[in-house]
């Protein structure tokens, strides 16, 4: 069998759709090494994977970016901000990621590289010709990131019936973020010219995307924008199967025929409960129905001992015992836990603009899955009407059922396994 190595950034949204595909490689025999941060150690060699931390100078912790990055907290979350991540935290570790990539691949002697799409150290790799380079595959994580003359920092996105025929990208950009994009763009190529490549020809997601031998969405095309200007190369194969385990949880209501509605910010903008989860709990405290809380890691402390009486907080939980139990998922919008709604036929209601889930949320939008709220900071009033406009009209379960339909036709595994085996015999 081939010997494979898999990259992500270092974030669970990144990482575990990459342990996913690791352990049924495994399964199928192949030799699999993982290349991501140390965080994700212990869990990625339980798989039976061989792995290689980043490096310590670029190993960040996504539990305290403000730890690594303090002027991010100056920034709401914004263009200003994106900006700000994609030159620290994106761009700037290349030159040293880079260089540790090829030793992985060069020791392993490795047949084939995948990557999360927003592996970026892999754009010296994709310099070379591809007879010279070994093959590789990226894996679309987050919202597909082809350029749309709407599109600036993967947001924001307008409905595809609603764009204006003459509508040009210049429209858009104002001069403060024409800046912001030059500087992102000058950071990639700086972290390029350290290690003697060239410069981008073109924006940094279309490079890559137009890079790769394959580039694999983990979406179907019921929850993506109509494109007619995508590379060959990209193909939409679903979500990734999560494995159901028994949820040990023991967790309770007096009347368990109600609603029940799950609430989540995820696990990077979850510093700050009173952002959605306190608003949420509050705003559906007179409602009969169950509200049930994830902190996302974080104690649960921080919340008080002031709690609604409908609702139950935990730090951590089964999404795959309890989203199929839900009536609504609110969440401020990252895209791994609209695909896990989504993948269940759960009406959403999102809230959230930050770290390019202005894109992800679009996508809510247009597939007709759910509310956008279009805040991070959404009032208990806006929370309170969404609810109940779901849960008073089917429209909203019958638009998810008929996206979880064509997610279920799909089987991400197994097109991954096809384009592994085509790539190998080439």
């Amino acid at each position: 069998m081939s010997r494979i190595v898999l990259a992500a950034v270092a974030t669970p949204g990144h990482v575990l759709p990459i342990f996913t595909i690791a352990e049924h490689l495994i399964g199928q025999g192949h030799d699999v090494t993982i290349f991501s941060g140390s965080l994700f150690q212990q869990k990625g060699e339980a798989l039976g994977a061989t792995f290689i931390p980043f490096d310590k100078q670029v190993d960040v912790d996504y539990r305290y970016l403000e730890k690594y990055f303090p002027e991010r907290a100056e920034h709401p979350p914004g263009n200003t901000q994106m900006a700000l991540s994609l030159r620290r935290f994106f761009a700037e570790p290349i030159p040293v990621l880079s260089k540790q990539l090829m030793q992985v691949i060069e020791e392993g002697q490795a047949d084939l590289l995948i990557i999360d799409n927003t592996f970026y150290s892999v754009l010296p790799l994709l310099q070379k010709p591809a007879e010279k380079r070994i093959p590789v595959i990226a894996i679309g994580v987050s919202p597909l990131p082809w350029s749309a003359k709407d599109a600036i920092f993967w947001g924001a996105r307008i409905p595809p019936e609603l764009l204006p025929a003459d509508l040009t990208r210049e429209q858009l950009v104002d001069e403060e973020t024409h800046q912001l994009i030059e500087q992102v763009r000058a950071a990639f190529n700086q972290s390029l010219a350290a290690v003697d490549c060239l410069p981008l020809t073109g924006d940094h997601n279309d490079v890559l995307m137009s890079g790769v031998d394959r580039f694999l969405q983990l979406a179907t095309q019921s929850f993506e924008f109509s494109r007619d200007d995508l590379p060959e190369t990209v193909e939409f194969i679903g979500s990734l199967p999560v494995k159901v385990e028994e949820d040990k949880t023991q967790i309770s209501w007096p009347d368990e025929s109600q609603p029940l509605i799950l609430v989540t910010q995820g696990t990077l903008a979850n510093i700050d409960f009173s952002q959605l989860i306190l608003p949420a709990l509050h705003a559906l405290a007179t409602l009969p129905v169950r509200v049930l809380a994830i902190t996302g890691g974080r104690s649960i402390d921080v919340l008080g001992n002031d709690l609604p009486e409908n609702a139950r907080v935990v730090e951590y939980l089964n999404f795959e015992h309890w989203l199929p139990k839900s009536s609504i998922f609110i969440t401020n919008g990252g895209y791994g836990s609209l695909n896990s709604a989504i993948r269940h036929g759960v009406p959403l209601v999102v809230a959230g603009t930050g770290d390019g889930k202005l894109e992800a949320v679009a996508r809510v939008i247009w597939s007709r899955c759910g509310i956008s709220l279009h805040t991070d900071t959404p009032s208990e009033q806006q929370l309170y009407q969404a609810v109940t406009r779901i849960l008073s009209s089917p429209i909203w379960h019958q638009q998810s059922q008929i996206i979880k339909a064509d997610y279920d036709a799909h089987n991400a595994l197994a097109s991954i396994t096809r384009h592994i085996n085509e790539l190998m015999t080439q």
